[in-house]
């Protein structure tokens, strides 16, 4: 079972929109993957230009003697999936009117308020989206699981969110071209299903 401990965490928080916080950097070690004998250490940041969190630096270490460190074992290492794991432990989201929530929190009380408005829905489309962006995350299926909703009606969520001007001009023209290929794509195939989990993992 890999674990994850996160060390030497950035004092300066990002504040990366929408209600979604970040520290600049910090480091991640992650132990018992599966065929990697020993440790992996990452140095992750969060990068304002790509806009989303990225691995600056990655190392094995192996566990002792009879191991070592090969080719093949650094191939095996799925960086983007610590990366997201990772993100998921420090960043946080605001709420309003109360202290800002983790990842978990932050999940775990939208799967339980099934009493959201449509405009409520929303504009926690637009949070997921930017937080599934910031931590590395496939912004529409974050979306799509944790809304309950398809992949295309998710793109569809997005984009009136984009006509009403609750996104910014970045992420505007992203949905703005999401939504155009959705659009052909159900003209070909129909309408897109999303899948029924959500989150980074590191045992798939």
């Amino acid at each position: 079972m890999p674990t994850l401990a996160i060390e030497h965490v950035d004092a300066e928080i990002v504040d990366a929109g929408d209600g979604v916080h970040i520290p600049r950097s910090w480091g991640a070690i992650v132990t018992g993957l599966t065929d990697i004998p020993g440790a992996v250490h990452a140095r992750i940041a969060y990068d304002p230009v790509l806009r989303r969190t990225v691995a600056e630096s990655v190392r094995v270490d192996r566990s002792g003697l009879g191991d070592e460190v090969t080719t093949t074992l650094l191939r095996d290492i799925r960086v983007q999936a610590i990366v997201q794991w990772a993100a998921t432990r420090v960043v946080r989201i605001d709420r309003d009117g109360a202290d800002p929530e983790s990842y978990v929190e932050y999940i775990t009380r939208l799967r339980a308020d099934e009493g959201r408005s449509d405009d409520d829905n929303l504009r926690e489309a637009v949070r997921l989206y930017r937080l599934a962006s910031v931590i590395n995350d496939a912004p529409l299926k974050l979306v799509s699981d944790e809304l309950g909703v398809s992949i295309s009606t998710a793109t569809r969520m997005m984009n009136r969110a984009r006509v009403a001007g609750l996104v910014d001009e970045e992420t505007g023209r992203e949905v703005y071209l999401q939504a155009r290929e959705q659009q052909l794509r159900e003209q070909a195939t129909g309408p897109v299903v999303g899948p029924g989990s959500s989150g980074p993992s590191i045992g798939r």
